[in-house]
């Protein structure tokens, strides 16, 4: 009699989840029926222009459990921003699900647990499945490689103050980061942080690699295409390309129903 009273609707959820010393803004859209469910964690670019909220409810509806985290020092959740520390709280977020109580109360499936992530998202999401083979299944919506930021500086040191400039806009929105700290730390890791040269650790892996053709920030012919090239002899990369810009502005519908079936077929 308890199972069956048991309320298993698709309901919308406030997690606070433990990264360091603070605490990160979770958004836990579970899915409906008792489960436990496949679960993907979306993670969204630097600062967060787009959130990729519809994508969640989108998913959502189609009966997918989906984790939107804020990382620290990034709209509402505590401590300080970095590159370093995003990384880190994905990571942080993982474990954090995988708690039987949490697991148990999300109705989360903590053998299937797949990344969505989209620009700076997209980076992490390859970076962390690169160290975790945990992971079930990635899709990477124009990520970014930061090392290649650092290469393109060296080989063009006009365009250092363009992206400098880009950055400290973007660092506005953010707790406790300057252009000159994130610089710093992409320096410091320009190797770590290049996927061209971790892509090798992603073989075998369930990915999915998609692009915009008219992607202003970061252009498909440097970031996307040498990085298929890479990946292509893989037998589980997928990939595709949209007509549209780098937030996928016009493509939504299409873009929810192309990761929809893809994780349907490898998560």
């Amino acid at each position: 009699m308890e199972n069956a009273s048991k309320d298993v609707r698709s309901k919308l959820a406030l997690l606070k989840i433990p990264s360091g010393e603070d605490i990160l803004v979770g958004r836990m859209h579970i899915a409906e029926g008792a489960g436990p469910h496949p679960t993907i964690i979306m993670l969204h670019g630097f600062p967060g222009v787009i959130m990729n909220l519809d994508i969640a409810s989108e998913l959502h509806q189609k009966s997918w459990n989906v984790l939107v985290i804020n990382y620290r020092g990034a709209w509402g959740s505590q401590g300080t921003f970095s590159y370093t520390n995003a990384l880190e709280d994905v990571q942080a977020t993982i474990q954090y699900i995988k708690q039987n109580k949490v697991a148990d109360e999300n109705r989360i499936d903590i053998d299937r647990i797949g990344l969505l992530g989209h620009s700076f998202g997209g980076f992490l999401a390859l970076k962390t499945a690169s160290t975790d083979p945990s992971i079930k299944a990635v899709a990477s919506l124009s990520p970014a490689n930061l090392g290649l930021f650092v290469h393109m500086i060296e080989q063009n040191p006009a365009i250092e103050s363009q992206i400098y400039e880009g950055i400290k806009e973007s660092s506005f929105f953010l707790h406790g980061c300057t252009a000159e700290s994130i610089m710093e730390e992409v320096r410091n890791n320009r190797n770590d942080w290049n996927t061209f040269l971790f892509a090798s650790t992603l073989v075998d892996r369930k990915l999915l690699l998609t692009a915009a053709t008219h992607d202003d920030e970061l252009p498909k012919a440097f970031f996307h295409d040498p990085l298929v090239q890479i990946l292509e002899n893989d037998k589980e990369f997928q990939h595709k390309v949209f007509e549209t810009d780098h937030g996928y502005t016009n493509v939504r519908k299409e873009l929810a129903l192309t990761l929809d079936e893809w994780f349907r077929q490898n998560l």
